[in-house]
């Protein structure tokens, strides 16, 4: 399973933004600290703001941060939110159509890990992936 660099990019922002949740964060900041493309970075968090899952505001004490808590952000939300389909809506060998009455050949093997991967994505919150000490951003 592979994220889109989109995909990747949020769940970076936003688990940044959980660990430094105490001060509001600029573009910059976020493009130096994170080392992502400046202007795909100014793209994407408008689109996380207009989704929902982070609130920015101007001026001298504006700045970036999470508009809900971690707890209430799950990795499904962030994909949804930057238009990555879930597992269980892809097929494993990338056909439009796919499912029990039209299966492909990998389709009874894949629907066990699709359905874990799935699960996994619905649970995971940004708080859990936040609160792992030492990981990457």
């Amino acid at each position: 399973m592979h994220f889109s660099k989109t995909s990747e990019y949020a769940i970076r922002i936003l688990t940044y933004l959980d660990r430094h949740h105490e001060t509001s964060h600029s573009v910059n900041e976020l493009h130096q600290r994170l080392g992502l493309p400046y202007k795909y970075l100014t793209g994407l968090v408008t689109r996380l703001v207009k989704e929902g899952l982070i609130h920015a505001s101007r001026g001298r004490e504006g700045g970036i941060r999470l508009a809900k808590s971690a707890e209430e952000i799950h990795l499904s939300d962030i994909l949804n939110a930057v238009g990555e389909p879930l597992e269980s809506d892809r097929c494993i060998l990338g056909f439009a159509s796919c499912d029990a009455s039209n299966p492909c050949v990998l389709h009874a093997q894949w629907a066990g890990p699709k359905k874990e991967i799935d699960t996994m994505l619905r649970t995971t919150t940004l708080a859990i992936l936040s609160a792992q000490p030492d990981t990457k951003l």
